[in-house]
């Protein structure tokens, strides 16, 4: 996840040079904690649970806004990013924006995870260095046990294939 040429790199030192505030969770967080190439898992997005405030919600939208994201909420197109009444209620329901780049792919922005919250996942994140930039990356346990609790098919069958590829060690 360190090359400085991948979208998603720029998309996060951009991020994170604006001072957005946000913990990379899910498959491309526990991607960051592979020993190898061999370790990762392929994944089509990137999650990134950002703090839960209408200012930082805003100013990830707009930072991404610039790199020629365009934004979708529930299959919708997602256009109100300065609406501070609509970001707001995205907040306030846990919802999900999926930032869309032609090129560079989708960073799903999160106002909530299963089993978290952004202050207990933020604590004790771990960083990583991405394109030359810092980024908080959950820490691999806490991001397996919130697969885990989700629950969801998917999930469960991730930390499948995860765990056997950790006991062939």
């Amino acid at each position: 996840m360190s090359n400085g040429d991948s979208g998603f790199a720029r998309a996060l030192a951009a991020l994170s040079e604006s001072e957005v505030d946000f913990v990379i969770v899910g498959v491309g967080g526990i991607n960051f904690y592979a020993r190898t190439p061999a370790e990762a898992f392929s994944t089509l997005d990137l999650d990134a649970l950002l703090a839960p405030s209408v200012t930082n919600l805003a100013r990830a939208l707009r930072v991404l806004a610039e790199l020629g994201y365009t934004f979708a909420a529930g299959g919708e197109p997602f256009v109100d990013l300065d609406d501070e009444t609509v970001l707001r209620r995205v907040i306030e329901n846990g919802a999900t924006i999926a930032a869309i780049h032609s090129v560079s792919g989708e960073i799903d922005l999160l106002t909530s995870i299963t089993a978290f919250d952004y202050a207990s996942l933020s604590t004790d994140a771990a960083e990583f260095q991405v394109a030359g930039s810092f980024v908080q990356v959950g820490q691999l346990e806490k991001l397996l046990r919130s697969k885990e609790a989700s629950g969801r098919p998917k999930d469960l069958e991730f930390l499948r294939a995860f765990r056997a590829s950790r006991s062939e060690d």
